[in-house]
């Protein structure tokens, strides 16, 4: 079910038919009740993550905030953070409208054909990430078209969903390197390789534009001027990672609400309607004034209910002694994990 991108809905009808709580695997459970939120991914939880379904970082140990356990994460999260405050949004203001506005020229300029919107929005959102990532764009948006690395970047991701699968089975986890198609594990190797590269370089580089890496160095470096608070190891882990969670996830929620608006031409007018009122041209919108659109926000809301980009659990595994769950006692080790459920139309 998860390779073949049914999981979702497979869960859904399961939570139909059975209810609230339901053991979908010997020793993994789903829940759908807004309790759990607290009870296994809160921040006082003791639930671990499932090592049988996140398995070994990439870059090596310590892992990067993915894998991270609670000490590390937090440490990690403390620093990572400052790149993700309002005070850096704001500041990459300039940057973000560039991208923006380029889109909105490339899809004039492809508008008298088919347009592929998917592609579009991943053009955008890597070129943006890896501006941000890797202080430096690539391109895609200016061509039209995927580089050789974001093609392997597709490759990683299906590596990491046929390997979680395979270390359900300790035999095939220690076969996977020989079952796994060749295309795959080159795309694998290459988007780690690549990604290390890229950070190694931009680390390198004495800046002050407001990407992700500035921000983490400003906070995070002692008097010597070397970094402390993150191993080498977390830093290439993390930068990938950053290219990971906004990139194809953003484009996959974008190409879902432009879908369910387009189906939807009242709400379509609405929104549009909400955005011209508030903008007179391009160069009046700020981060600012986006985020008190009121329809603008319910309406990514309802997208990221309806279209969500990680479809599948993030599991915990119950802690030693075991632990309640949304008021049921589960056993130690037993993996839970949440799903909102969701309709589907």
């Amino acid at each position: 079910m998860l390779l073949d991108g049914g999981l979702a809905l497979w869960m859904h009808e399961l939570h139909q038919k059975y209810g609230p709580i339901v053991r979908y695997a010997p020793n993994e459970l789903s829940f759908i009740g807004s309790e759990v939120w607290k009870d296994v991914y809160g921040y006082r939880t003791s639930f671990p993550k499932s090592s049988i379904f996140y398995g070994p970082d990439p870059y090596g140990n310590p892992p990067g905030l993915i894998r991270a356990d609670t000490v590390s994460h937090a440490r990690q999260r403390k620093l990572v953070s400052h790149a993700f405050s309002d005070k850096a949004l704001r500041e990459q203001e300039t940057l973000l409208k560039g991208y923006a506005q380029m889109l909105i020229k490339q899809l004039t300029k492809a508008s008298h054909s088919e347009v592929d919107i998917v592609q579009y929005y991943n053009f955008t959102t890597f070129d943006i990430m890896a501006d941000l990532t890797f202080g430096e764009p690539l391109h895609l948006l200016e061509d039209g078209k995927y580089s050789s690395w974001v093609s392997t970047f597709f490759g990683y991701i299906k590596f990491g969903a046929i390997s979680s699968v395979m270390r359900q089975w300790e035999l095939l986890d220690r076969a996977k390197h020989y079952l796994m198609p060749a295309s795959i594990k080159k795309g694998r190797n290459d988007h780690i390789m690549y990604s290390s590269e890229k950070v190694k370089k931009r680390l390198e580089l004495k800046t002050e534009r407001p990407d992700i890496w500035t921000y983490i160095l400003k906070h995070g470096t002692d008097e010597k001027g070397e970094l402390k608070g993150l191993f080498p190891s977390e830093m290439h882990s993390n930068g990938a990672l950053f290219m990971i969670a906004g990139t194809e996830t953003t484009a996959t929620l974008l190409s879902g609400l432009t879908y369910y608006l387009l189906k939807d031409p009242y709400r379509f007018k609405r929104l549009q309607k909400e955005v011209q009122d508030a903008f007179s041209s391009v160069a009046d919108i700020s981060m600012t004034r986006l985020a008190q659109l009121e329809f603008l926000g319910a309406c990514i809301e309802e997208g990221l209910r309806l279209y969500p980009p990680v479809a599948a659990g993030l599991p915990r595994e119950a802690p030693k002694g075991g632990a309640k769950v949304a008021g049921q006692w589960i056993p130690q080790g037993v993996c839970s994990d949440i799903n909102d459920g969701r309709s589907y139309y």
